[in-house]
């Protein structure tokens, strides 16, 4: 009780014999009530016959245990209970309370706040009223019960959307359940559980995703999630599809693991399965042929990091990557989002010990789906040194090596493949000989052969197949079918020694040693079974700046420029001998339009390396402004080009010329673009252009224009994709929005999707279609999503995209 109030109170009492008891009084209830501090205004009284205290004409109560602002306040002494009326509003352990009338029992530390308008701010905007209301702290746990409670996210008396419940238990850092819910639009029943228990910290809970797709049918996704533990949630799922049946299944992961301590084990646990009423329908995306699918369908993920105990027990742990999958086509069908991101998923159990100078890993890789093309090692073990200053030399060291036991396996689908392309030419290759004409030997088991497909992959695109690449196509094609299997130990070792010389100029020289041999070799053989390498190299750079303060142009977002400029060479010096063609090995490079690394510990395609001497140079320009208190790249560009006095690959003396450009003058556009254009000509010369610019001419109006060109590259198909994303705000309620994905090359409209969103207050609504051309047959779809702007951890979703997914 603060001085004022003591003082009123004691003036109040000093003609009165009760004057000894009020104060003996006053004194208790402010200890009861936590050494609260009372500002009244019209100070306090005591009523004997009540024997109360009563503070009137607005009061301020605060303590450790809570805050309140009311007209008047009565302290019951006998029944512990302190009556707060009038505009009544109480802050207690991070709840708000707000209406007429409250009742605080100090003795229970309970406070009463039934026909109270109540909200969880600051932690979440939800705002609940009931007919009986109570919270009370048992120990470190908050529990506030309730029953006949209204709940909703809008702070108004007469809210759009609201939920009802008989029995409602709320605990504020943790979870809400509710029992006999009802949802409410307006007036309007809409929805109903028999139970609901909504965690607060992440969108679980129960929801529901209508939509339909064309080689679905109309369906219904449902999903609950609960809390599992301390630390994990679990998901539900019962999805019925009418063109295919009902699937269901669960979901297990850890949550917050991002902020789990070091050493923390996190991961999650996924398992679904559906008994297919029609398996062998065409997939949308691929179209390949079914024929032997099952109707029992399933998936099994296991992604999990467990710690090892030990003395450094975050330094040692297990990954476990294990995915588990009926057939191909199943991702493609019931979970097309992650088919798009991970069409072919690993399977991996890996040992990791990581020490401040390095990693030591044994990895192992199995194949659990013989359907997918892959690798496996039984196991691998490797040992990285990062790169480290060896006392005060001013050298640096780093390497890395290995020893596994490595196979590669086809897919049975790549096999087969394989063997109908071999089975093909040889055929073409008889008949030849033969003097059968090849209309003939183009008909296999009554089916006509396309001559011009049995090159794939080896050939151009675009180039057609000739009896005269025969043997060069089927020496290949048997090679990709003679699957590889053998030992292998590499090893590589690297110095090198970063020094400024005059001018600013700084030179890093490197040298370095390796050495991999093959064992047990099963398959194409290498020709050499051991092999030295032997690498060299220089990285050479330098800096020149220049500052022009009084370039100041604010619609351009300048305030200052400083320029910057680096040039900078790196020559790369490879001598190991060549393993032949015949022998793909399994560690060997992947067609790509990007430029190869030019150092040798970051080049993962051990069983590709050869050798190579290249000078890569390029500059880099940096032009910077001030923003924000510090500096800002206004625009950064990065022009390289490699020339080649010994080319790995092909037999180029130039490579493309490389461009790399970030622009983003202002906080509403941003433009990149990566280029190659060829300069050295020769057959393997291509072109690619990738463009990207989002930008924001209006504040209702948004733009996002991306344009993929590729054109001549001796491997990939041409391609000019031009994709187009745009949001446009009608009013404070309405928007509009439109996505469109074009391939120009072939005139083809892979994709469209066109919404009209609605606010409704603090709720987001979306209506839309989605129209996808797989070049074989074409998918619809609707969009339909509803979701709470503030809060997204409490809500029924209704969220579908078939170009994405809810899940």
């Amino acid at each position: 009780m603060n001085f004022s109030s003591r003082l009123i109170f004691a003036l109040a009492l000093t003609a009165s014999p009760l004057a000894a008891q009020g104060l003996e009084m006053l004194s208790e209830v402010a200890e009861r009530l936590g050494g609260a501090d009372i500002d009244a205004k019209n100070g306090v009284t005591f009523d004997k016959n009540a024997g109360s205290l009563v503070w009137d004409g607005g009061i301020h109560l605060k303590s450790e245990a809570m805050e309140i602002f009311a007209e008047r306040a009565e302290y019951v002494v006998e029944q512990e209970h302190l009556v707060i009326t009038g505009d009544v509003s109480v802050y207690k352990d991070g709840m708000v309370y707000r209406g007429e009338k409250a009742i605080y029992s100090s003795k229970t530390n309970q406070l009463d706040a039934s026909g109270m308008r109540s909200s969880l701010e600051p932690r979440a905007p939800l705002w609940f009223k009931s007919s009986s209301f109570n919270s009370a702290t048992s120990g470190d746990v908050e529990v506030i019960n309730s029953s006949g409670m209204e709940i909703t996210t809008e702070d108004s008396s007469d809210p759009g959307f609201h939920i009802s419940a008989k029995e409602v238990k709320i605990y504020p850092e943790d979870r809400i359940v509710f029992k006999n819910l009802k949802a409410y639009i307006g007036d309007v029943p809409v929805f109903w559980l028999p139970y609901l228990a909504q965690p607060l910290d992440e969108e679980q809970g129960y929801t529901f995703t209508p939509g339909y797709r064309s080689n679905m049918g109309g369906f219904l996704l449902n999903q609950f999630g609960d809390v599992i533990g301390d630390h994990s949630i679990i998901k539900y799922k019962l999805d019925g599809y009418s063109a295919r049946g009902i699937g269901t299944g669960l979901e297990i992961h850890s949550r917050k693991f991002k902020e789990m301590a070091q050493g923390q084990n996190f991961g999650k646990f996924n398992f679904y399965w559906i008994n297919d009423t029609n398996p062998l329908e065409g997939g949308l995306a691929t179209n390949q042929d079914r024929t032997g699918v099952d109707a029992n369908r399933y998936r099994v993920n296991l992604q999990h990091r467990v710690y090892l105990p030990g003395p450094e027990a975050s330094d040692l742990y297990i990954d476990l990557d294990l995915n588990k999958i009926s057939d191909e086509f199943f991702y493609e069908d019931f979970f097309p989002w992650e088919f798009r991101e991970d069409p072919q998923p690993d399977n991996i159990i890996n040992i990791v010990k990581t020490h401040e100078r390095g990693e030591l890993s044994v990895l192992t890789r199995l194949q659990l789906n013989d359907f997918y093309s892959t690798d496996t090692r039984l196991p691998e073990i490797a040992l990285e040194a990062v790169k480290q200053p060896i006392g005060q030399t001013g050298l640096f060291y780093g390497s890395n090596t290995s020893f596994g036991i490595l196979e590669d396996h086809l897919g049975s689908g790549d096999k087969d493949a394989l063997t109908r392309r071999i089975d093909q030419i040889e055929a073409l290759l008889a008949a030849d000989a033969a003097g059968i004409p090849l209309e003939e030997a183009l008909t296999k088991d009554g089916k006509k052969v396309n001559i011009e497909k049995v090159g794939n992959g080896i050939l151009k695109p675009g180039e057609k197949f000739k009896l005269s690449q025969a043997d060069d196509v089927l020496s290949q094609l048997r090679s990709q079918a003679n699957e590889s299997k053998f030992n292998r130990f590499h090893t590589y070792h690297e110095l090198s020694y970063p020094t400024v010389v005059g001018g600013g100029i700084t030179l890093a020289p490197r040298v370095g040693v390796g050495f991999t041999n093959y064992s047990s070799v099963s398959g194409p053989q290498p020709l050499n079974t051991s092999r030295a390498i032997v690498a060299a190299g220089l990285e050479a750079s330098t800096k020149f700046s220049r500052t022009y303060d009084d370039v100041v142009i604010p619609s351009l977002g300048l305030n200052g420029v400083r320029h910057v400029v680096q040039p900078y060479l790196n020559w790369s010096y490879v001598n190991a001998d060549d393993q032949g063609t015949e022998f793909g090995g399994i560690d060997r490079l992947v067609r790509s339009t990007e430029p190869r690394s030019l150092d040798v510990n970051n080049f993962t395609a051990v069983d590709s390396l050869s050798n190579w001497n290249i000078v890569r140079a390029g500059v880099t320009n940096r032009f910077q402004t001030k923003r924000n208190g510090g500096s800002f790249n206004w625009l950064q560009t990065n022009t390289y080009v490699d020339a080649y006095i010994e080319d790995p690959e092909f037999d180029r003396s130039l490579s493309n010329l490389y461009n790399e450009i970030t622009f983003e003058p202002l906080s509403w556009m941003r433009l990149n673009i990566d280029s190659q254009l060829p300069i050295g000509g020769g057959d393997n010369s291509f072109s690619q252009l990738n463009t990207r610019v989002r930008f924001m001419p209006r504040k209702d109006l948004e733009f996002t224009i991306g344009h993929r060109f590729l054109k001549d590259h001796p491997y990939f198909e041409n391609s000019s994709l031009i994709d187009l994303g745009t949001y446009y705000r009608i009013n404070d309620n309405w928007g509009i929005s439109a996505y469109e994905r074009f391939e120009a090359d072939d005139s083809t409209l892979e994709m469209q999707q066109y919404s009209i969103h609605r606010d409704l207050a603090s709720w987001a609504m979306s209506l839309g279609a989605v129209i996808r051309d797989n070049r074989g047959e074409t998918e619809y779809g609707m969009v339909f999503s509803l979701t709470l702007k503030e809060f997204p951890g409490v809500r029924i979703p209704i969220d579908y995209d078939p170009t994405g997914g809810n899940r």
